[in-house]
């Protein structure tokens, strides 16, 4: 699995922005257009430019199509691919395996949220941090995993919260009775958990920024 990512700060410039946007499609041009807030609308650019990036790099010319659950994928290619964005980063995973990605920024009292949507088990291990700090890094910990997963068999939160159980007391995360799968979890900047859920087939890992 190769994942690439991208700062949207840089897009903050207009000069940048204003030539940048020339690479996009129309589609996507609309689409961030349409959009009201400025760092969606950066983050919607972000994505565009994600995917026009694993497009040249791997090759492909068809579009991207979208399933009845909000999936993106190509009908003929055998790449398979997830993106997700939060705060700065827009994010992209790329597998020639089904693979889905989630990113999240660690934000004060997000947390509280779990109860309502985690299992027991899930809220102990959120609760047993040794602070605040911790308690939000490890909601963020469960809720990327969860994500991740739903993202990566295609029905997104269709498929509620609790239903499934995580477990993260060995080396990797895992779904608690799914061993076909993959989970890779990483911090970045220190203020965003970024886990990956991929197929046991994708040994190999790769990270890499993309720069304009």
């Amino acid at each position: 699995m190769d994942i690439y990512y991208f700062n949207i700060t840089v897009l903050r410039n207009k000069n940048i922005f204003n030539q940048k946007l020339q690479d996009l499609d129309e589609q996507r041009i609309n689409k961030i257009k349409r959009l009201r807030v400025t760092d969606d609308k950066l983050r919607c650019f972000g994505a565009g430019l994600l995917t026009r990036f694993m497009k040249e790099k791997y090759g492909i010319e068809e579009e991207i199509l979208v399933d009845k659950f909000g999936k993106p994928y190509f009908k003929d290619s055998k790449i398979q691919f997830n993106i997700s964005h939060s705060g700065s980063y827009v994010i992209i995973a790329v597998s020639r395996h089904r693979i889905g990605i989630d990113i999240q920024r660690i934000q004060q009292d997000k947390h509280r949220i779990a109860e309502k949507n985690f299992l027991p088990s899930e809220c102990k291990y959120i609760n047993d941090a040794e602070d605040e700090a911790g308690m939000q890094q490890r909601f963020c910990e469960i809720w990327t995993i969860k994500e991740a997963y739903l993202k990566n068999i295609g029905i997104g939160l269709r498929k509620p919260l609790n239903s499934f159980e995580v477990s993260l007391s060995g080396e990797t995360p895992q779904i608690i009775g799914k061993k076909d799968y993959r989970f890779v979890q990483f911090k970045m900047d220190d203020r965003y958990i970024v886990t990956v859920c991929g197929s046991r087939k994708d040994e190999k890992f790769n990270i890499e920024e993309v720069l304009i």
